[in-house]
């Protein structure tokens, strides 16, 4: 078994171990590939992330959200599996996981393509968005911050909420994508402040970049008594205008991953595990993908060559989108 693990400050290294023994209540996926979470995974590899200087977690760190492969071996008490089926899992970069009935894992259908699977745990953080903004079906909503979390916010919010969707950039070459992947509009920051008069209003704004000095450019865009949920993971801190809070009233919302681990709470009905599974319901009915998202495939063992486009990432004309690792 292969596995990638972050030793220090660009430090990514591939480890190799013995595959567990499996318990009668674990199965065993071989991984076809997984999605590197660009933002996270390059906080870590730059020695940033906010979990480090707080002390919460430390190197080594073992990177990765999204692993799609197949069914290798199945305990004898473990249901709802069998040999060779596909399955997406919550599970870290490696070449084989173990899961349990505890862990959050799918099947997946015959029709749905693998790599439209990754959509899947970015889809349920946005499901866990959008029930934290409280907006209501119709509302006007804007998604600021084009990676792969903005993009398939976009993509939730045209499936489920029925309204206009403003999709904000700095970057031109991602507006067309924004249109395919949902927005009912998309404009520069520039754009949208010259036409906002003219379009809908917006109630809630999806901040998705993770970069807290964004934010203060936001407070304008909701209208009075509305919201701006910080969807993305923020290392730095985050810059207000009292005033403009203070005169429209507006209240902001912080967002954990795709929700808390509160199973059957009957205070937290939407729990990670419901998220994830209402976003399996839309990725199979086609309503979210990310094959269109992905824009680099890598095998993995140049896992290497993967982390220094990330890190470079910001030097070019487009940020990477989704970057996979494939699995031998």
């Amino acid at each position: 078994m292969k596995y990638i693990e972050f030793e220090g400050v660009h430090r990514a290294l591939m480890r190799e171990t013995v595959l567990p023994r499996l318990s009668a209540d674990q199965t065993l996926i071989r991984a076809t590939l997984s999605g590197i979470s660009s933002g996270t995974e390059r906080m870590w590899l730059e020695g940033s992330a906010s979990a480090l200087r707080s002390g919460r977690r430390s190197y080594p760190y073992r990177p990765g959200y999204a692993l799609v492969g197949k069914v290798a071996a199945v305990g004898a008490e473990f249901e709802g599996l069998s040999i060779d089926d596909r399955v997406f899992a919550m599970k870290p970069h490696a070449s084989h996981a173990v899961v349990t009935p505890d862990d959050i894992w799918i099947r997946l259908p015959d029709h749905v393509d693998e790599e439209d699977a990754l959509a899947v745990s970015l889809g349920a953080t946005a499901i866990h968005a959008i029930h934290r903004s409280g907006i209501t079906i119709g509302d006007g909503a804007a998604v600021a911050g084009l990676g792969v979390l903005g993009m398939i916010m976009l993509q939730v919010l045209s499936a489920t909420m029925g309204g206009p969707i403003v999709a904000l950039t700095r970057t031109p070459a991602k507006a067309e994508l924004a249109l395919a992947s949902g927005a009912t509009h998309a404009f520069t920051y520039d754009e949208f402040r010259m036409r906002q008069a003219s379009l809908p209003p917006v109630q809630a704004v999806f901040e998705c970049s993770g970069v807290g000095t964004n934010v203060l450019g936001l407070l304008t865009i909701p209208r009075p008594q509305g919201v701006i949920v910080l969807a993305g993971f923020y290392n730095d801190p985050i810059a207000l205008d009292g005033e403009a809070l203070f005169r429209r009233e507006l209240t902001l919302f912080a967002v954990r991953s795709a929700g808390s681990h509160l199973d059957d709470n009957e205070y937290n009905r939407w729990d990670r595990r419901r998220n994830v599974a209402f976003a399996s319901s839309l990725l199979a009915a086609g309503k979210i993908k990310a094959r269109h998202l992905v824009t680099h495939r890598f095998p993995s063992d140049r896992h290497l060559d993967a982390y220094d486009l990330i890190l470079d990432g910001r030097n070019q004309r487009m940020n990477p989108l989704q970057v996979c690792l494939y699995w031998g």
